[in-house]
């Protein structure tokens, strides 16, 4: 899965190195997906949130949209032209895709047209998450239900597919024909049984641009709400919330990396610049600053700014450089 920006990072880098290793790429959006092709990418790109208005570029671009509605056979059906598309059910999401009561319509619609169906798949709820494992089989059962209609109905056999990265590990049995690998390609699996083995792929760094002295009592930054407890020294880096560092690590809600040492947050986070406290740290303008990468870890931020590493890498804006590291 690339989608997001290859989750944050750089979707046409990551689909450049990993395209040898993987028999297809997931995008969420038409537009993704014609940025793959018109950049070299030739693996097959199913694209998972499309509208009908889409169909017809999409199949003459060689995009394999998926089919969530009745509308959208329908309108794949009166395209009259060969189209491989991925059937979506909806298995207790409630988000997109199509039940089961729908599918001798799907299966009549799509046997009398030029739609190859290249596979089925559903998403799980919470595939990570112990409490939540009978909802999951239940999940599975309802869409092997549905697979098991469409492979006997339909005028070929498409494969399936149901677990992202975090129910891949915790559920093999629903392995089944491929699995959906997101954010673990990244360096995180949800399910956090892996997290262990897996290399962090993003780090996220600026530098210092200056440092000041600072004494006991005087505020730093808008709304006078950073202070140090003692005389000391603030270093401002240069990254702020435009670039997707979130508010909510102000206030010395989150820490930094320099020169292995971490570094609180002090004040309101600005848009292009923060302020830290780097009083027992022997720094110097230009030196790096680690957000996060191997040791500020998403999942530490994630928790301090009460959400998940999926937003934590997805929220870093475009006007940060992405570099490839080999």
């Amino acid at each position: 899965m690339v989608k997001a920006n290859g989750y944050g990072t750089d979707n046409l880098l990551v689909a450049n190195e990993v395209e040898s290793k993987v028999d297809y790429f997931g995008v969420a959006f038409p537009a993704n997906g014609f940025e793959l092709r018109a950049n070299g990418i030739t693996k097959p790109i199913f694209v998972m949130a499309s509208t009908p208005h889409d169909l017809a570029k999409m199949a003459n671009e060689n995009l394999e949209p998926v089919l969530y509605s009745i509308e959208m056979v329908k309108v794949a059906v009166a395209l009259n032209q060969a189209i491989r598309v991925h059937l979506e059910i909806d298995a207790g999401m409630k988000r997109l895709g199509l039940l089961q009561h729908q599918l001798e319509d799907v299966i009549t619609l799509i046997n009398n047209s030029k739609v190859q169906v290249v596979s089925t798949f559903a998403h799980v709820v919470a595939p990570g998450e112990p409490k939540h494992d009978e909802f999951t089989h239940q999940q599975a059962a309802y869409f092997n239900t549905c697979f098991e209609k469409l492979h006997l109905g339909l005028n070929n056999t498409p494969f399936k597919h149901l677990m992202p990265t975090g129910g891949a590990i915790r559920f093999k049995q629903y392995q089944y024909d491929m699995v959906r690998l997101g954010i673990g390609i990244y360096g995180y699996d949800s399910a956090n049984q892996l997290n262990s083995q897996l290399k962090t792929v993003a780090t996220f760094q600026c530098s210092i641009l200056q440092i000041i002295e600072v004494k006991k009592g005087e505020t730093i930054g808008y709304g006078r709400e950073g202070s140090l407890p003692n005389d000391g020294k603030i270093a401002t880096i240069s990254v702020g919330y435009g670039d997707g560092y979130l508010r909510v690590f102000g206030n010395g809600n989150a820490e930094v990396l320099i020169n292995k040492k971490r570094a609180k947050t002090v004040g309101i986070i600005c848009m292009d610049l923060i302020m830290i406290d780097v009083t027992n740290i022997d720094c110097e303008p230009g030196d790096v600053v680690e957000l996060f990468g191997a040791s500020i870890k998403i999942e530490e931020l994630a928790k301090r700014g009460s959400t998940i590493p999926y937003e934590i890498l997805t929220n870093i804006s475009s006007r940060v450089e992405r570099i490839m590291v080999d």
